[in-house]
């Protein structure tokens, strides 16, 4: 009998405790929906200001392997860029003979990452790309390890570009479809910092500037320009044929602690690209020419100007020109030719090792087995002369397998 009271007891304590829990209960669930509610109307209001769109993010790029065997008329051949592409102001001039090098590098791959944000004033894009060209950290003796480097860098917003990416001088869509990482020599190719407005068929810039001038008969480079480099743009042309017309004026200058000098210069170029039938040939040039061209045309084959013994500036003729054409063999062959060539007027000051002139042929044969791959194979043929009439020439043979991504 006395277990009755016991029992009693023990289910009135459950029932009160059970109760204590179930308050606990509602009471979280009710703090719980408070937080929430307030986490949707904190993100209602941030989607409210800053976005009425989305963002996407995309990533691409490809790699590369070119494998070349190079022979040099009049001397060994330049080790580090100048032997994974061509640049023709390293061509050995006024020695002997060297034999065949080889050489195989896969520092041309590259990745990329684009984005855009759609909002409320207006359409964003980005776009980093990087490869490993030009790296000095590593070596062919055991890893063959190179760092990457910024390509392009940049956001467009509307009519405004802003970062680094191609100069506005340089009609991209002209080069010629080589397997060489520049090719021809007459070529505008170039990529810096800069503002740019395009209007329409309008393009106005802004741009890094820099001096690279002959100083005691040497190349040298100089940071110390005051205003920066300035282009204007037209792009025309409808259906089959895209043309531009580039205007360049630049500031060239130097101070070397002693002097503080300064010229002003110009340049213009014309660039095209043809379709030719109905199978997807085409025709590519470029006639560029000025006396502030410099470090813009031919990865800087020549210099824009040289320093006189007074300290002042003169600054130097150039022009270069090339045609390319492209052949379709059928869906998955194709072939391109490239004829180019380059000249400088240089003044005494600018020494017998100044280059005078450079010529540039390239032909190929490229097989597209499927849209990510490209296998093919590539002669090229440069030439370079100097003001105290030596010159030399590089015979190249190049294999590349590229697969994009």
């Amino acid at each position: 009998m006395k277990l009755l009271p016991l029992s009693a007891a023990l289910v009135a304590a459950g029932m009160i405790s059970t109760q204590v829990i179930a308050d606990d209960v509602n009471q979280r669930i009710e703090k719980l929906e408070r937080e929430i509610s307030a986490l949707k109307s904190q993100t209602a209001s941030a989607n409210s200001n800053v976005s009425s769109g989305s963002s996407s993010v995309s990533v691409g790029g490809y790699i590369k392997l070119d494998a070349q065997v190079s022979e040099y008329s009049d001397g060994r051949g330049p080790t580090g860029a100048g032997e994974d592409f061509l640049i023709v102001s390293t061509i050995p001039t006024g020695g002997d003979s060297s034999d065949p090098k080889t050489h195989f590098s896969a520092k041309e791959s590259r990745l990329w990452i684009k984005g855009q944000t759609q909002t409320d004033a207006g359409l964003v894009k980005g776009h980093l790309e990087m490869d490993f060209q030009l790296s000095g950290q590593g070596n062919e003796r055991v890893s063959n390890s190179y760092s990457p480097r910024v390509r392009h860098a940049y956001f467009s917003w509307n009519e405004w570009l802003f970062g680094q990416t191609w100069s506005t001088f340089f009609n991209v869509s002209a080069l010629p479809d080589l397997l060489d990482f520049v090719g021809p020599v007459g070529t505008i190719f170039i990529r810096q910092p800069q503002i740019r407005y395009s209007s329409g068929p309008w393009q106005f810039a802004v741009e890094n500037p820099e001096s690279t001038l002959y100083a005691g008969g040497a190349a040298t480079t100089f940071d110390d320009n005051a205003i920066p480099d300035m282009i204007a743009r037209y792009n025309f042309g409808s259906g089959k044929a895209n043309y531009s017309l580039s205007v360049m004026g630049r500031e060239l200058a130097y101070d070397d602690g002693d002097d503080v000098e300064s010229e002003y210069g110009y340049a213009v170029s014309l660039a095209g690209k043809i379709a030719v039938g109905d199978q997807g040939d085409d025709l590519r040039v470029m006639l560029n020419a000025g006396n502030a061209l410099g470090r813009y045309m031919g990865l800087n084959a020549f210099r824009a100007g040289a320093i006189e013994a007074d300290g002042d500036i003169e600054l130097i003729d150039q022009w270069g020109v090339f045609v390319a054409y492209r052949h379709l063999w059928d869906k998955q062959w194709r072939s391109s030719f490239s004829l180019s060539a380059a000249q400088a007027d240089n003044p005494d000051a600018a020494g017998g090792n100044a280059a005078e002139k450079y010529e540039t042929f390239h032909a190929n044969l490229i097989y597209k087995p499927t849209a990510a791959l490209d296998l093919g194979g590539e002669i090229i043929i440069g030439q370079k002369e100097v003001e105290s009439g030596d010159d030399g020439s590089i015979n190249r043979l190049q294999f590349s397998a590229k697969y994009g991504f």
